[in-house]
């Protein structure tokens, strides 16, 4: 904690490449100027991870939502879609809606050239909201989820990102003209979730064209190898209960506790844990490890290996497995990293025993 007015000096040896992020980890609660609703996040690239094809230039995308407010939902921001469910109750709204700070039409665009090759390091730093992001008359070629290579690089013509998450990911500029990268959604893109890609020589208005539909699915990226069996398995069911008079909203449980009236989760070092997340809710829950990356090997009743990763979106009723190797002793974090659960109990503690 560093508290006001006050400096706090970090010293750290980045053990992985890839693209990370940092940012406050303040509970909000009922005061939407805390917490990851803030602008108080920054963008990480730790060079080491040599990219297996050639790229003319990198660039970083930040994605984030600013001037929140209670809403109820039917109100609020969020269309329903097979990706992005109407839920129950409240939830936070937003006026406006940035790429690097900027609303759509605000910034300068990005300039580029035609047969250009570049790689876009993407981070959705909402507090709250799931993206789903396509650039037309253009394709991506994913090749790395939260900083870790993917197993099987995939083209796609949407980008699905969940709070928390990175994709690394190349585009071949090969469309002339003047474009909108932004998200999917008119709404959004109309509060400013966006930005104009411009190529050189080429004039004329902005254009957006909605993407073809495409189901995101992990398993897509990953080997389809079952993976090995862990040495432990701990299974995790969320769920909602009712608001108790005290909160304004509906308070999150696993297993029946909710943050902070919790038993931590015993491990020991150098054991291969499997943790099985079973959704009992209506929500997605992009549920984030500290301090670890762990292996995704099953996503419903499909099994996988191979995609390292350290945020993984979990559907609403659905059930995700995940590995991780207890390789870091120390007090450890697991949350689903929208505000608003992780303030109202979605959390738990990872402890090393010994």
């Amino acid at each position: 904690m560093i508290g006001p007015g006050e400096t706090h000096r970090y010293h750290f040896s980045p053990q992985l490449s890839g693209s990370r992020w940092y940012h406050t980890h303040a509970s909000a609660y009922g005061d939407l100027s805390r917490g990851t609703y803030t602008g108080q996040f920054g963008f990480l690239s730790t060079e080491g991870r040599q990219l297996q094809e050639q790229v003319d230039r990198e660039i970083v995308f930040v994605m984030h939502h600013f001037e929140p407010a209670f809403v109820p939902m039917v109100e609020g921001m969020r269309e329903q879609s097979a990706n992005s469910p109407l839920t129950n109750g409240s939830d936070v709204g937003y006026r406006y809606a940035t790429v690097n700070g900027h609303m759509l039409g605000a910034g300068e665009p990005l300039r580029v050239r035609q047969g250009e090759r570049i790689l876009f390091r993407l981070l959705n730093a909402s507090g709250t909201e799931n993206l789903q992001l396509a650039l037309p008359g253009h394709r991506f070629k994913v090749i790395a989820m939260d900083g870790k290579p993917a197993p099987k690089p995939q083209m796609v013509s949407v980008l699905s990102l969940a709070v928390a998450e990175r994709i690394d990911a190349i585009v071949e500029m090969n469309s002339p003209g003047s474009w909108i990268f932004g998200s999917t959604l008119a709404k959004e893109r109309a509060m400013g979730l966006g930005i104009v890609v411009k190529y050189s020589g080429k004039a004329g208005a902005r254009v957006w064209r909605d993407a073809p539909l495409e189901a995101w699915n992990y398993a897509a990226f990953a080997s389809n190898v079952r993976a090995p069996e862990p040495d432990e398995t701990i299974e995790l069911a969320i769920r909602h209960m009712g608001s108790p008079k005290s909160a304004q909203f509906d308070m999150w449980t696993i297993n029946n506790q909710s943050w902070p009236n919790i038993s931590p989760i015993n491990v020991s070092a150098g054991k291969r844990y499997r943790l099985v997340f079973r959704n009992g809710s209506g929500d997605q829950h992009p549920v984030h490890l500290h301090r670890h990356t762990f292996e995704v090997v099953r996503m419903g009743d499909t099994n996988m290996s191979g995609l390292r990763k350290d945020v993984v979106n979990l559907m609403p009723l659905d059930e995700v497995a995940v590995d991780f190797l207890a390789d870091n002793p120390g007090d450890t974090l697991w949350h689903c990293h929208q505000q608003l659960h992780m303030d109202y109990g979605f959390m738990q503690l990872i402890r090393y025993e010994g």
